[in-house]
């Protein structure tokens, strides 16, 4: 057997070519050029959440000279969750990366190729599954990328976004999580788009809210971007803020977003519960829009060193931010700068005092 010293390595082993997609902070393709980078260790990883590569694998296995169809990857289910630890410089940890390659390669060779590649990631420390809304969004991307016909639910959506949407219509509650991703991944299509914009503007609440975790993953016209603004800065319910905040996370930092952001903020003294929900969506979706602009993060550090909760959140949120990339560096510089409230300052010293938790 050759040394197997990557992942790719891993992949020829087992007679098959493999497609990277991100799962951690978005569902992201990873281009080839990429995909060897990080595996030989040339590159950083490009997209790291909370300090690990967050990998879906898809397995095209050759049987007896023949490729599966791409179009069929999806329904054999050949797909791989892989959580990688990163090294300081957000590298794959080669350590950890070597040990899961051990761990597979022994389980095939015990089992035999076929059972191996069906069973390799069962009780594996490195393998992870990802929540409804986050696989219901994965499986939409690959069917639009795969060029796949929509699933029923997707109709069923359509149907009740295009039949006139009024308060006293309860039929939202039979709609498929599924449904409402595949119509996101399709917000690059006008028709769709305008189908779209009506529900965030009239659908029920919980339709508006998953389909807005689904808009994460995606690109979205300035049109599109302008609606959500708005029922930003219109929305009282904390939890709708953080999910219009989420379907804007890949959105530019400018003016039209950022004095909404400022309002929905509010004072630097004060920060209730609910407030909680804005600030761990935009520590854990937009951590770039926090880089780029440190009055917002500054409001943001100010508004939990006030809270009365023993620093609790201060600590998870501050945790948060340290590990990425864009907010490591500018938050170490506003917690030592010397233009902190001496309330701020005080929960700097308290930091670590005890070991944070990563925000949920």
């Amino acid at each position: 057997m050759n040394k197997i010293e990557s992942l790719s390595d891993l992949f020829d082993m087992v007679g098959c070519d493999v497609s990277y997609y991100d799962l951690g902070r978005n569902i992201t393709k990873i281009t080839p050029q990429q995909a060897v980078q990080f595996d030989r260790k040339q590159q950083a990883y490009p997209f790291p959440f909370r300090q690990h590569a967050w990998l879906a694998c898809l397995l095209n296995k050759e049987n007896e000279g023949k490729k599966t169809k791409k179009e069929d990857i999806i329904d054999q289910g050949v797909i791989w969750f892989l959580k990688l630890p990163l090294d300081e410089a957000g590298c794959l940890n080669l350590g950890t990366r070597d040990h899961f390659i051990k761990s597979i390669v022994d389980k095939i060779l015990h089992k035999g190729e076929e059972a191996g590649l069906s069973e390799a990631l069962e009780d594996n420390p490195y393998a992870f599954k990802p929540d409804q809304e986050r696989m219901a969004s994965l499986h939409a991307v690959l069917g639009k990328d795969l060029r796949k016909t929509p699933s029923h639910y997707f109709d069923d959506v359509v149907k009740y976004l295009s039949s006139g949407l009024t308060e006293q219509d309860d039929s939202w509650q039979t709609l498929g999580l599924q449904g409402i991703a595949e119509l996101a991944a399709r917000v690059d299509e006008d028709k769709y788009q305008a189908l779209i914009q009506e529900a965030i503007q009239h659908a029920a609440k919980p339709v508006v809210s998953a389909l807005c975790h689904a808009l994460e993953h995606e690109t979205l016209s300035r049109e599109l971007q302008n609606t959500l603004i708005e029922q930003l800065q219109t929305e009282q319910d904390a939890l709708m803020q953080a999910s219009y905040l989420r379907a804007l996370s890949r959105a530019d930092l400018n003016d039209t977003l950022l004095l909404p952001l400022f309002g929905l903020l509010g004072s630097l003294t004060e920060c209730k519960d609910d407030d909680l929900h804005p600030i761990a969506a935009l520590a854990a979706k937009c951590p770039h829009w926090l880089g780029q602009n440190p009055q917002l993060l500054r409001i943001i550090m100010e508004k939990l060193a006030h809270r009365e909760d023993g620093y609790i959140a201060f600590k998870q949120i501050a945790a948060e931010l340290s590990q990425h990339p864009e907010t490591k560096q500018p938050l170490w510089t506003l917690l030592r700068g010397g233009h902190i409230s001496p309330k701020l300052a005080q929960a700097v010293s308290y930091l670590f005092t005890q070991t944070p938790k990563s925000v949920q």
